[in-house]
C-alpha cells in the first residue's frame, strides 16, 4: 500500500503509518496546495497511491473513477469534501476526527467573551494607539469609567448547538459560575443535566441570553435558522458570537443591529467570503472582533487528527474496531 497525506500530521503518526505502507508527505501547511478533484487523480495515478489522507482536497467522483482507493482519511469534522456515497458503493472506509478542534474552538469563543465584556482590544488599542495621554487624575478616572466591564460568572450564556464544542464552551463556563442556556433539539435532556446547562427554546436563547454562542453545524436544515426575528429578541446590551458558519445567520440584521448599536457588539470568526474581503462590513464595526476563522488553528490540532486518523487505520488494518469511521457500513460488507 502507498499513501497520499496531504493533512498536517505529526512526524509520529507518519511513523506509524510507515509500519503499514509508503508514504508521500505533502502537506497543505507547507504546500498550499488545494487540490481538485481531476487533480487530486492524477496526482495519486502518479504516484501509484491506494491510500489518501487529506483535510481540504476534494474527493469526488474524478477520483474513484481513475483510483482504485482502499481507504480515504479525512481530518475534518465531516467529510464534506469526500463523495462518501461513492466511497461506501465501492466498499472504502472513510475514516474522519469529529470533535478534533472541540478544545481549540471552545478556549477561542472563552476568549472572545473576556474581550468583548473586559473591553480588551479596546483598552489596548487606545494605549498604543497615543489615545491615552491624561493630564489630570479626572481624565484617567473618565478612562476607567469609560473602560469598565463585567465579569463573566454574573452573566447568563446561551449555547446554540451543543455538541463537542458546545458541551467545551460550558465546561469552561463553569469554572466561572456562568448561568447556561443551550439549545439542541436533537439531544436526550440527561445530557444537559451532566453539565449543569438549562436546555430551553431558540427563542428563549435569544431574548434570556447576555451573551449568545453559535456552534450548530451547517447542512438544509441550519442554514438561516438564526433569523431576524430572533435576532431581534436580544437584550441591547448582549453580544452575539458566531465561530461555527455565516450561512447560519441572517448577517444582513446582525450587520444592521451591530451598526445601530441595538446590541452591545459581537466576535465573529466565520464569513461568507474566506478569508474575508477588505471591503467586508463586519471589518468596520467599532463594536465588533473579527478573526479570519482561526477557531480550529491551534498545534493541538494536529495532535488530535492524527491520532484519530491513525487510531482508525491501525484498527482497520489489525482486525480491531475503527471508532470514527463514517460509513460503518463498509465494515459489516466486508
Amino acid at each position: 500500500m502507498k499513501a497520499l497525506v496531504t493533512a498536517n500530521f505529526t512526524k509520529q503518526g507518519l511513523e506509524r503509518l510507515k509500519r503499514f505502507m509508503d508514504i508521500v508527505y505533502e502537506p497543505w501547511g507547507e504546500t498550499q496546495k488545494l487540490y481538485m478533484a481531476e487533480e487530486l487523480a492524477e496526482k495519486l495515478k502518479g504516484l501509484g497511491a491506494d491510500v489518501v489522507v487529506l483535510e481540504t482536497d476534494l474527493c469526488h467522483e474524478e477520483v474513484f473513477e481513475q483510483v482504485e482507493l482502499k481507504i480515504i482519511g479525512v481530518c475534518r469534522g465531516e467529510p464534506l469534501n469526500v463523495d462518501t456515497e461513492l466511497a461506501t458503493a465501492k466498499g472504502i472506509p472513510v475514516f474522519y476526527t469529529p470533535g478534533r478542534n472541540a478544545d481549540a474552538v471552545a478556549d477561542l469563543t472563552i476568549g472572545f467573551m473576556l474581550c468583548l465584556l473586559r473591553k480588551i482590544i479596546a483598552a489596548h488599542s487606545l494605549l498604543v494607539s497615543g489615545g491615552y495621554e491624561p493630564e489630570e487624575p479626572k481624565d484617567h478616572m473618565l478612562m476607567l469609567k469609560r473602560m469598565t466591564g463585567f465579569e463573566l460568572g454574573a452573566k447568563t450564556v446561551g449555547i446554540v448547538g451543543f455538541g463537542a464544542i458546545g458541551r467545551g464552551v460550558a465546561k469552561r463556563l463553569a469554572g466561572f459560575g456562568t448561568r447556561i442556556l443551550a439549545y439542541d433539539p436533537f439531544l436526550q435532556p440527561e445530557l444537559f443535566k451532566e453539565y449543569n446547562v438549562e436546555p430551553v427554546s431558540l427563542e428563549d436563547i435569544f431574548s434570556k441570553s447576555d451573551i449568545i454562542t453559535l456552534h450548530a453545524a451547517i447542512n438544509e436544515k441550519t442554514e438561516g435558522m438564526i433569523t431576524g426575528a430572533l435576532l431581534r429578541r436580544m437584550k441591547p446590551d448582549a453580544y452575539f458570537l458566531n465561530l461555527a458558519r455565516a450561512e447560519l445567520v441572517d448577517c444582513d440584521t446582525l450587520l444592521d443591529m451591530l451598526k445601530n448599536h441595538k446590541i452591545a457588539g459581537a466576535a465573529i470568526d466565520v464569513f461568507f467570503s474566506e478569508p474575508p474581503k477588505k471591503d467586508d462590513p463586519f471589518l468596520h464595526l467599532d463594536n465588533c472582533i473579527v478573526t479570519p476563522h482561526l477557531g480550529g488553528c491551534t498545534a493541538e490540532v494536529v495532535n488530535h487528527q492524527t491520532d484519530m486518523i491513525m487510531h482508525d487505520i491501525e484498527a482497520y488494518l489489525t482486525g480491531g474496531r475503527p471508532r470514527w469511521i463514517y460509513n460503518p457500513e463498509v465494515l459489516r460488507q466486508k
